[in-house]
């Protein structure tokens, strides 16, 4: 019977230290979320444009990066088929996707400026296509995407 009490004793402070080390595991991962968050918060970038500066987070600076590339993968597959199809007077200007400049678009970051820097990139990406070159990005694995230089050269994001 004392030995059943014991064994009994002893399942019992193993779960309570089972469910402790839990506990505690996921208070730690709570934590270093919280801490993730709190620096994305704290990484801040100052964009200009327009005459107009503009405040960003770190996801919203990244939006904008993404916005250069997709630009340029749009407008290296456009220029591609401007290329392929020989038509004189075609450009970049009258390519849908360019004028619309949404493609990718989310709502974290300001439309007008998505806008504008996606058509940056696709100009530069119409320009490597159109001339079956690769001058503003490179061809990774059969994807295409603008050189990161070229990238923060365009967006001149400045940390604050």
């Amino acid at each position: 019977m004392k030995d059943l009490q014991k064994l009994f004793i002893v399942l019992t402070l193993a779960l309570i230290a089972v469910g402790g080390t839990a506990a505690q595991n996921r208070d730690r991962d709570r934590d270093r979320n919280d801490r993730d968050r709190n620096e994305q918060r704290a990484e801040r970038w100052r964009v200009r444009h327009s005459g107009h500066n503009y405040d960003l987070d770190r996801s919203q600076a990244d939006m904008l990066r993404q916005a250069v590339n997709a630009g340029y993968q749009q407008g290296y597959q456009a220029g591609r088929e401007g290329r392929t199809a020989r038509r004189r007077g075609v450009s970049y200007r009258t390519n849908t996707a360019y004028r619309e400049a949404t493609y990718g678009y989310n709502s974290g970051v300001d439309r007008n400026l998505y806008q504008y820097y996606f058509q940056q990139g696709f100009q530069r990406g119409w320009q490597d296509g159109y001339n079956s070159r690769f001058q503003y990005g490179r061809n990774e694995n059969g994807s295409v995407n603008i050189l990161g230089n070229i990238v923060e050269s365009i967006l001149g994001l400045r940390r604050y």
